[in-house]
């Protein structure tokens, strides 16, 4: 076996049950010490339901991060430009960001668009923005190189999360990050296995350590990036920085001709 992402030996690391009846090897790397769940075949039925009943922290983890993305486009990115959520999932955070007044749009392939049905991203839109979100997305990706690839497709900048393994990497019954019960996650980073995608697509890696981390094309201050990864200090950037809520705007550009099937004006 080779590793998925640095293609060094992956030794057999445990295996574990997953969906309760799926049981699996787990490998993890002998250089970069990334975990990847072999041969996923119960993937299909994992996604037979594409956000899990025991996802009850969806909305103020979304709540969250829209705050910390606000900051970070902020301090990088240019403001007026267009964004993605990849893997957005009811488009909730792309709605947040835009009611922020930022640009964002949502892409999913497994998830039904709920919040920003107006505002999904087409192939034609490769390319086109500054920046991909791509939050607890990297942990459901059986070829992680493939799929971040295809990302990159959108924008040479990433910003996301996964939690890191702990060191030393824990068994499956020893940390909840496996999400056995769901069966979505089998792969699994080290600081290592980000900084070698990082070097596959000749990009520069930022990371608070734990489990907001960054992609981009040209260089961005670590300290300012592990500053801004903590809640209140997006609070303030945010407030000091505020941009007028695209709400209205959506309402027009929807409602626009057809104003019988629109939301009601805020």
């Amino acid at each position: 076996m080779n590793c998925a992402i640095c293609q060094a030996p992956a030794s057999p690391f445990a295996t574990a049950t997953f969906l309760g009846k799926h049981q699996a090897l787990l490998s993890r790397c002998t250089r970069c010490g990334f975990i990847q769940a072999r041969e996923p075949h119960w993937l299909p039925e994992a996604y037979g339901e594409a956000i899990k009943r025991s996802d009850v922290g969806l909305v103020r983890r979304n709540s969250r991060l829209a705050t910390v993305t606000g900051a970070v486009i902020t301090a990088f990115f240019d403001r007026g430009a267009r964004f993605l959520d990849y893997g957005g999932g009811y488009g909730l955070l792309a709605r947040m960001m835009r009611d922020k007044g930022y640009d964002f749009y949502r892409w999913d392939k497994h998830c039904d668009n709920l919040f920003v049905r107006d505002f999904e991203a087409a192939d034609a839109d490769r390319g086109s923005f500054a920046l991909v979100t791509a939050y607890e997305v990297f942990e459901h990706l059986p070829a992680p190189l493939e799929d971040i690839g295809e990302m990159l497709r959108f924008s040479r900048n990433i910003l996301f999360t996964t939690e890191l393994v702990p060191d030393p990497s824990p068994s499956p019954d020893r940390w909840w990050y496996y999400g056995l019960e769901h069966g979505q996650h089998v792969s699994f980073y080290t600081r290592r296995s980000l900084a070698a995608i990082a070097e596959r697509f000749s990009l520069h890696l930022c990371t608070n350590g734990r489990s907001l981390h960054l992609l981009t094309e040209r260089p961005i201050p670590s300290w300012m990036f592990t500053a801004l990864s903590w809640r209140p200090a997006a609070v303030v950037l945010n407030g000091i920085c505020r941009r007028q809520s695209l709400i209205g705007a959506d309402y027009e550009r929807i409602t626009k001709g057809n104003p019988g099937e629109g939301p009601r004006r805020p």
